[in-house]
């Protein structure tokens, strides 16, 4: 297998869009964006002005710049390539960095499996079949692969497009194999996917965001370190984790995206894609390292005694391909 990555695109600013920042829109603040590059009207994914890693938030603005500052240092001292967004506080605190740059899904793709399961089910108008539900359920808790191909073999390339298309995911894009872990994700676009499974929407009916929601809360211990580490203790975590070295390399693809619930910060999304790590623990610690600092700034007045516990010690990950560039 050949390295088929983009070279690194610029870093991106996800701009929030709750109220208040509608609202210094209309005040003018869309032109004073303009001038300053942040805001292009017709940008394309691969053409977004270079800034540094960001944060952005009127209500929330030290949860902002501790997290901005986290993402800046972590960058400068990981040798890691790294895509980064985070959604919190409804959309009004908003993180983005190399958001729209595409990244291999590795098992991260399995998500958009069982999102175009759910949806053509609902497009059909029925449950899943008992088959479907065995085969999604090992493809998400256990990330196994012979599920992954009994399923996308079934669902085929054309609907999982359609998935994307109804979903609002252009620049998500499919392998020309249909190969579940080598498709092209993004950050920004899977915080989108997760919205999908969390909040109410017309995509995914109550009963599918449930079904999906059900199976990433049920993701073995084993798997479910990355974007739930160093959440508050008694959190509510969601996680899909993908783990995938390039052939012959130990050169590593690792991500991570997840939803956080439960805590006094609300429900919030995380999406954390990484590539170019020196081994598959040094791509989790870089993960863990920007997880651990978003649940940091949005808990900053809670004692640090009730974070949960970084869950993953090197020696405990499986440091075995997970398979999905064939699944």
């Amino acid at each position: 297998m050949t390295n088929d990555h983009q070279s690194p695109a610029p870093a991106v600013r996800l701009l929030p869009t709750g109220p208040t920042w509608r609202s210094g829109l209309a005040a003018g603040g869309a032109a004073a964006l303009l001038a300053l590059g942040l805001f292009p009207a017709t940008a394309h994914a691969d053409e977004y002005p270079s800034a540094e890693p960001v944060c952005q938030s009127v209500l929330h603005p030290e949860a902002a710049a501790a997290i901005s500052a986290a993402v800046t240092d972590i960058g400068a001292e990981r040798d890691t390539d790294f895509g980064f967004g985070v959604s919190a506080f409804d959309g009004e605190l908003t993180c983005g960095h190399q958001a729209d740059q595409r990244y291999d899904a590795a098992s991260v793709g399995k998500v958009i499996v069982l999102g175009t399961l759910l949806w053509h089910a609902q497009e059909e108008g029925r449950a899943l079949t008992e088959r479907e539900d065995e085969l999604a359920t090992a493809m998400i808790t256990v990330s196994d692969n012979a599920a992954t191909i009994e399923l996308r073999n079934d669902l085929g390339r054309e609907r999982m497009q359609d998935f994307l298309d109804a979903a609002d995911m252009p620049n998500t894009v499919l392998h020309p194999e249909n190969y579940t872990g080598l498709m092209k994700i993004n950050a920004r676009e899977e915080l989108h996917l997760l919205s999908l499974i969390t909040e109410e929407n017309d995509v995914l009916r109550a009963e599918s965001r449930a079904y999906a929601s059900g199976l990433m809360g049920d993701v073995i211990e084993e798997q479910r370190w990355g974007v739930p580490a160093g959440a508050p203790e008694g959190a509510s975590t969601i996680n899909k984790n993908g783990w995938l070295p390039y052939d012959g390399t130990d050169i590593w693809r690792v991500n991570s995206i997840g939803a956080i619930d439960g805590t006094s910060a609300g429900p919030y999304r995380m999406a954390i894609l990484t590539d170019q790590n020196a081994g598959m623990a040094y791509g989790v610690e870089t993960i863990e390292l920007l997880s651990a600092a978003v649940h940091d700034a949005l808990h900053a007045d809670e004692p640090t005694t009730l974070r949960s516990p970084l869950p993953v010690r090197p020696q405990d990950l499986p440091l075995t391909s997970d398979g999905s560039d064939r699944a």
